[in-house]
């Protein structure tokens, strides 16, 4: 099968020449910079991928003095033009860098687009009510309903209520969110495998047990899985969290969905470390991004890994050339 998928994917490419993938600045101050140039020094030689580094000026030069190598033609540096970006995002680089990008990918000039790490708060303090890039591409693009996809090889977690305080995650623990979030997952997952199965996690301990440390479970979730399998979408749960990810049980499952962010991003980063990607499912355009934060503590120290970065251009060329297909 997988033999059978990469000729595909090869003779796909042949027919339609590279994939062009753009990839945003980031945050400046934080790892951006380095591991984006350490992923065009690893991708220099990969001609099925068009590279588009999209960031400001300062970006671009901080982003080259990592380089120290020269780079393909297929790999091109974008500095986006001021007057196109909204009044309300000019206040942010990473705004600017991200919107363009975007729009770029709606025209069809990019195939897919791939977000550095930012800073949450340096946004939110010049972008009232920014909570993240998921939040902010689904405003953007008019998107009815995203999901935050977490994807490592044999791991793949949806994570419901994406950046939501813990105090607020049972209110949005819905039937109609269930329903968007497993349709848009089961989506994804069939176009590799028909008639994936998706475990819904429980919200509560020990899935509720029985009522007594909750009742989400047996009012809100276990209904809801009922109703999808009758569309026929293979469902199994609520499976207790603590125990979800044991072998003999995620083993059965084509991926999972957490109903709330860390009751999913705890084991995707244990098990997947720095070979997961982060995927926004949902949007009319295709977006990863490398599943780590700034990381300050490492900036100037030329340790950080790319991998996840690599990872996340990769998937989204994967998913590009898969929607040709």
């Amino acid at each position: 099968m997988r033999e059978k998928k990469i000729h595909m994917l090869g003779s796909t490419y042949s027919k339609f020449g590279a994939i062009k993938i753009g990839i945003t600045q980031g945050e400046l101050s934080g790892i951006g910079p380095e591991i984006i140039a350490k992923s065009l020094k690893a991708l220099n030689s990969d001609k099925t991928i068009e590279l588009y580094v999209i960031a400001v000026k300062k970006g671009i030069n901080k982003i080259k003095a990592n380089l120290r190598t020269p780079l393909g033609k297929h790999i091109h540096f974008i500095e986006p033009d001021i007057k196109s970006i909204p009044k309300k995002m000019r206040k942010s680089d990473v705004l600017i860098c991200i919107y363009h990008a975007a729009q770029m990918a709606l025209r069809k000039e990019l195939n897919a687009i791939v977000t550095a790490p930012i800073d949450k708060k340096k946004v939110a303090e010049k972008y009232a009510g920014f909570s993240g890039h998921t939040g902010f591409l689904k405003e953007i693009l008019r998107a009815k309903s995203v999901l935050m996809l977490m994807s490592a090889p044999k791991l793949k977690i949806g994570i419901m209520t994406e950046h939501v305080p813990l105090k607020d995650v049972v209110k949005c623990v819905t039937r109609e969110k269930i329903i968007r979030a497993v349709k848009l997952f089961n989506h994804y997952l069939s176009k590799n495998k028909p008639k994936p199965c998706i475990g819904l996690l429980a919200l509560n301990p020990h899935a509720g047990d029985s009522g007594l440390v909750g009742k989400e479970e047996q009012k809100i979730i276990s209904p809801t899985i009922k109703y999808l399998r009758t569309k026929r979408i293979n469902v199994i749960g609520p499976i207790p969290a603590d125990s979800a990810f044991l072998p003999h049980i995620k083993n059965k499952c084509d991926g999972i969905l957490a109903m709330y962010h860390d009751q999913g991003m705890i084991p995707a980063k244990i098990k997947g470390y720095d070979r997961l990607v982060n995927i926004t499912l949902g949007l009319p355009i295709i977006r990863t991004s490398p599943a780590h934060g700034v990381a300050y503590d490492l900036v100037g120290k030329n340790t950080a890994s790319a991998n996840s970065m690599i990872r996340a251009i990769n998937q989204a060329a994967e998913m590009a050339l898969l929607e040709r297909l």
